[in-house]
């Protein structure tokens, strides 16, 4: 008898928990027959109800379990609608250790059928069918025991290292059934297919051979087999896995078993059964989508010219370089149409090496170049003995398409290195505020001429160049800080002319500190606090219904992309804004510095310390308001005003959400941009 203490009672929810069960208020127990699981209670107007409760239920299953009567368990389980998982589920190791127990007492095929059939992955003995014990004896680790059990079944062992690798509970049980009925083909010959079929995914392959094993020996059988497969499983995939092994009467006799017209079917096999083997795989091969393994079949056949117009046609050009690893001559024949279809694709990078590895540097030449790889282009076209003239034009072309996209520094390396102009690339390395580099080439060249021509203008344009940028970005900071300072103030003084702009102190009036912020249907017609932004309204209004539709919201997008003044993005925008800055002046830095370097070289130092001091303004404003205006809010507008916490409803949709997904950036804010520090030069003094 179990001690009262020992049972857990389980929580009143019979919708999710199979343990309880709603019964009328008043009811008496009379008795209970634990042979038929019955339990018969008086009702409150005196009749009497038999019910079989799913506790007690399932504690006749577990103990039939234990005591291993499996086919009372298996009935109770039938009879009462439980999910035979549980046969399993209960105590893996004992059940995998008695599969053969299993088969010789249930004994019907069509009840190990109905088992099979039913296997999920899921564990029903924890998410159905919990145990009603507070300290069930199980183990630790049902999967350790399944696996033990497994190593335990006589013949089993060679499967081993297939469990180990495969962790589906459906599919071990299957292959213990498999195991376990390898003798009795004759009497459970149904099961052995079933359990190929109920395999996760469903091995039709191994069915269908078992078939073709059987059509051998005994066509009785094999008939009866194909047609318990066809039965299962989708006959016309089952005719593609036929055709997939290559044995055309199996895949004749599945045919048979199915709805197809025999002309579609017929002349098609009769076609096949003409041709030498291995150009039958490749058609079927083909035929069923199986590219790779039709360009393995073809490359058997030593068909090359087929090769080659398979690989176009389906792309399969790394698999036929792989087949093609020994052969030189046809290595590069693919070779080359690979590089051909990755030049029409606008991989230009790998065209251009495929080019290069068959040693056509022309066509490599002009993939690099398209490419944006300027050294690997001349290197190419260098190696052709181009024309002076020709070779002057791609250089030119090149340092045209660096000066576009800003790379200063490659674009004055051709000029200087191809196209022989000092000046221009003594310009260019000035441009790109390289003044050492220009310097070095000037001086390598013994041209002083022109460090005052040229470097001289270059420090001149660069300072005055970037004077102007950190004029800006201070003027910037000077002017985005205090508004955002003015609208959180703004916020936090009136949230209600804030967010929602339709009154408050704007417009004059006189609000009672005692009266609640809150709408409600008879008070407001325009939503309260956050109801216009997060979709939390207790009335049904129209321009909530509008703001749903698409266009609205692509139209809230673009205004909060703008951040217009006055608008509830623009706190949001002077934020990313000043954050952007703070990106903008440390990829600065380093052009300053060599500035301040050129500039002191060439004995300007007034005007280096003047950019100098101008660099150190700036990074110490950035320093000195990046903690007030980045700082991380505590509280999310979703629960001010007695608004609904995030996550309770969700997202809102349409225009609404824009400003939700506006709140929660806000608050997945975490550290603030770091501000690099700017060391001063010690040679321009304090």
């Amino acid at each position: 008898m179990t001690d009262v203490h020992d049972l857990e009672v389980p929580p009143d929810a019979p919708e999710t928990d199979e343990r309880c069960r709603s019964i009328e208020r008043g009811a008496r127990l009379i008795t209970v027959m634990p042979t038929t699981f019955a339990l018969v209670l008086q009702m409150p107007r005196g009749n009497l109800e038999t019910i079989y409760p799913r506790a007690l239920v399932l504690s006749g299953i577990r103990k039939s379990i234990a005591a291993k009567q499996y086919k009372r368990g298996f009935l109770a389980c039938r009879n009462h609608r439980v999910d035979m998982n549980i046969l399993h589920d209960h105590d893996p190791q004992q059940f995998m250790s008695s599969v053969g127990l299993f088969v010789d007492q249930v004994k019907k095929v069509e009840y190990i059928d109905l088992f099979l059939s039913q296997l999920r992955e899921e564990d029903v003995s924890q998410i159905m069918y919990k145990e009603t014990l507070r300290n069930p004896n199980r183990t630790e680790s049902l999967m350790n025991q399944e696996v033990s059990a497994l190593k335990g079944i006589d013949g089993f062992a060679h499967a081993s290292a297939y469990h180990a690798q495969d962790k589906s509970k459906i599919n071990r049980i299957c292959d213990a059934f498999l195991n376990a009925l390898k003798g009795r083909l004759d009497t459970n010959l149904q099961n052995v297919v079933t359990a190929h079929v109920c395999k996760s995914p469903p091995d039709l392959d191994a069915g269908l051979s078992l078939v073709a094993k059987l059509r051998g020996e005994d066509m009785a059988q094999a008939e009866k087999a194909v047609e318990h497969i066809c039965f299962l499983a989708d006959v016309n995939k089952l005719y593609d896995h036929a055709l997939g092994l290559y044995d055309l009467d199996l895949t004749l006799l599945v045919a048979q078993q199915s709805q197809k017209d025999p002309r579609e079917y017929l002349p098609f096999l009769q076609n096949l059964q003409a041709m030498s083997i291995l150009r039958r795989q490749y058609t079927i091969d083909d035929h069923l989508g199986r590219h790779t393994r039709a360009l393995q079949h073809l490359h058997d056949l030593d068909a090359f010219d087929e090769l080659k117009a398979y690989t176009i046609k389906h792309k399969l050009y790394k698999h036929a370089l792989g087949l093609c690893r020994y052969q030189e001559a046809r290595l590069n024949e693919i070779m080359r149409l690979y590089a051909d279809n990755l030049n029409s694709e606008s991989k230009y990078k790998e065209a251009g090496l495929a080019y290069e590895y068959l040693s056509d540097h022309g066509s490599a030449s002009e993939a690099y170049r398209l490419a944006h790889m300027w050294r690997e282009s001349l290197s190419s076209a260098s190696l052709l003995h181009l024309h002076p003239a020709q070779l002057h034009t791609l250089a030119t072309t090149l340092a045209d398409t660096l000066i576009e996209s800003k790379d200063y520094f490659s674009a004055a390396t051709i000029h200087l290195d191809y196209l022989s102009s000092l000046e221009s690339a003594a310009r260019l390395f000035c441009k790109g505020y390289f003044f050492a580099e220009a310097t070095r080439v000037i001086a390598l060249h013994k041209r002083p001429d022109l460090f005052e021509s040229i470097l001289d203008v270059g420090l001149v344009d660069g300072l005055a160049g970037m004077t102007e940028l950190l004029a800006e970005c201070k003027a910037q900071v000077n002017a985005q800080v205090p508004r955002v300072r003015e609208l959180r103030t703004k916020k936090a003084e009136d949230p209600l002319s804030f967010f929602d702009g339709t009154g408050g102190a704007a417009d004059g009036l006189d609000i009672p500190d005692n009266v609640s912020l809150a709408a409600t249907d008879a008070s407001t017609t325009g939503g309260s606090l956050f109801t216009r932004y997060t979709n939390r309204s207790t009335g049904t209004l129209d321009t909530q219904t509008t703001r749903r539709t698409s266009r609205n919201r692509r139209r809230e997008e673009r205004k909060r992309a703008r951040g217009k003044k006055g608008s509830v993005y623009e706190e949001e925008y002077l934020v990313n804004s000043i954050g952007r800055l703070v990106e903008r002046v440390d990829s600065v830095a380093e052009e300053v510095e060599r500035l301040v370097v050129g500039l002191l070289r060439r004995g300007m130092r007034e005007r280096a310390l003047a950019v100098e001091g101008a660099m150190v303004e700036v990074v110490g404003l950035l320093k000195g308001c990046v903690g007030e205006v980045f700082e991380v809010e505590e509280k999310v507008a979703g629960k001010v005003d007695g608004g609904v916490e995030d996550g309770e409803e969700g997202r809102p949709s349409g225009a609404n959400g824009v400003f939700w997904d506006s709140i929660e950036e806000k608050a997945k804010r975490k550290d603030p941009p770091v501000v690099k520090d700017f060391e001063k030069l010690s040679l321009l003094g304090a």
